[in-house]
């Protein structure tokens, strides 16, 4: 019996298979191979597992521009051109060689988009791993400088640069600037490299126009004619109201207001600077009490002045054999005469020019050297203009 148990334990033996030893190397490939089929855990940078918490995120952004950061939105790829989110800076603006770190909240999604805004108006918008970015720098890299010149006779209001076949303007290159006419301005781009685009600029009082333009070979913009004469002539406000506007053309339509988004006060004066090959202009002006002065054939090549009273004139000579020492004119409402508008007294064959702030109604009184006086009721300014003092006056004067 013992003998025939041993035998078949030895069969038994004899039958199991034999495990080689395995080297360290093959150790290695085999378990390397093993780790492998193993399931792994999310890659570096991907969102969390379903149903896992996301980790609070965080980018430093450090400005290294030139310029102020004012605004920066972090949102996902698909609210572009939609709901940006709030401004992460909030109150604060990123002044040039700053840090600030932006507490992002807990986000799963880790691919974003990261637009920045400068305190000139530029804008760039660049994509950005929150999962793995830590820091983030602005520089001015990927920034273009465009000189502009607006040789033109019109405001320059608004400026677009894009792509040419694009059908979307995008932002307005200008910002809240706007270029005077005759003026320069320096046009910043950033993170925009075509250099084949379309450019539209419109201007106020003008035609918009458009065209095609390399601005890599030749990165400048000019508007206008800059071989036609520049002319300079000084406006002045001598009336008591204030000038809201200026206006001066060859042609039928007054074009832009050559104040812009100033005005003159009593007694100020500015250089009006246009272009024109001819001297003869037709000027208006209006001021703050709507009323309106027109000039024509004002010659802007002559060098003097061009005054504004603000008020209705009214032209006079005299023929009378005794001096007149004093001249009042008033508007028909008004409670008094006003001062003396001569400042010498008015001889025999002299003439001079008075003036009203009031309508086209006035009244009108002359003293004589000996304290007589004529006296002139309701009449039409805008329509008599001019009076030749002499016997009989009053009633010539008369409707």
């Amino acid at each position: 019996m013992r003998e025939r148990l041993g035998f078949l334990f030895a069969i038994a033996i004899a039958a199991t298979p034999v495990l080689a030893p395995v080297s360290g190397a093959m150790w290695g490939t085999a378990w390397g191979t093993a780790w492998a089929q193993k399931p792994g855990g999310p890659p570096t940078g991907a969102p969390p597992p379903r149903g896992a918490t996301a980790p609070e995120r965080s980018l430093e952004v450090v400005n290294r521009s030139d310029t102020t950061v004012r605004q920066v939105f972090i949102f996902q790829p698909a609210q572009a051109g939609r709901s940006e989110g709030p401004d992460r800076l909030g109150t604060e603006v990123l002044p040039t060689g700053r840090s600030i770190t932006l507490r992002l909240g807990r986000v799963a999604q880790c691919q974003a988009q990261l637009r920045a805004i400068w305190e000139d108006a530029t804008e760039e918008t660049v994509p950005v791993n929150i999962c793995t970015a830590q820091q983030f720098i602005f520089t001015d890299e990927r920034r273009r400088d465009i000189p502009l010149a607006n040789n033109t006779d019109n405001q320059l209001t608004q400026l677009f640069i894009f792509e040419r076949g694009s059908t979307e303007p995008g932002p307005d290159r200008l910002g809240a600037a706007s270029v005077p006419p005759n003026d320069s301005f320096r046009v910043r781009i950033r993170g925009f490299a075509a250099c084949q685009v379309t450019v539209r600029a419109a201007f106020q009082g003008a035609p918009a126009e458009t065209r095609q333009v390399d601005i890599c070979a030749e990165p400048r913009l000019a508007f206008g004619d800059a071989s036609v004469p520049l002319r300079e002539v000084t406006v002045t406000n001598r009336s008591s109201v204030t000038l809201q506007s200026v206006f001066a053309s060859r042609t039928p339509g007054w074009g832009a207001d050559r104040l812009g988004d100033a005005v003159l006060e009593p007694g100020q004066s500015f250089p009006m600077r246009l272009r024109s090959a001819e001297c003869q202009m037709r000027m208006r002006a209006v001021f703050q009490n709507r009323r309106e002065e027109v000039r024509e054939a004002v010659d802007v090549c002559a060098g003097q002045p061009i005054v504004f009273l603000g008020a209705r004139r009214l032209a006079l000579g005299s023929v009378y054999e005794r001096p007149i020492q004093g001249i009042y004119l008033s508007a028909v409402e008004a409670a008094d005469w006003g001062g003396n508008q001569l400042a010498a007294p008015l001889a025999n064959g002299g003439t001079a020019e008075i003036s009203q702030d009031g309508g086209c109604q006035a009244d009108l009184r002359v003293v004589f050297d000996n304290n007589a006086a004529e006296e002139l009721r309701g009449f039409d300014m805008c329509r008599n203009a001019a009076i030749t003092l002499r016997p009989g006056w009053v009633t010539e004067a008369r409707p």
